[in-house]
């Protein structure tokens, strides 16, 4: 089920009207791997979606920690100019 639907069917359940910053959200657009084009984030199916944030989690964390190292190596740069 893409999550545009998903979104619909709460807004129905719910009787309220889908936020805007929501809306603004689904029309965003991802670039697909699988389909090698952009797609809207509310054309995503909602497995695919959860992958795709998975993925992203995984690539920030690791981008988190190579940060947090150099971070580390420049502390331990300007140490050693402080110390001449």
């Amino acid at each position: 089920m893409k999550i545009k639907d998903i979104i619909e069917i709460e807004k129905h359940f719910s009787n309220r009207k889908t936020p805007c910053d929501i809306v603004k959200v689904l029309e965003e657009e991802r670039y697909s791997e699988s389909k090698g084009q952009d797609i809207k984030l509310g054309d995503m199916h909602l497995t695919h979606y959860i992958r795709r944030q998975l993925k992203d989690e995984k690539l920030l964390f690791k981008q988190a920690v190579y940060i947090e190292k150099l971070n580390k190596k420049i502390k331990q740069f300007q140490h050693f100019v402080n110390q001449l």
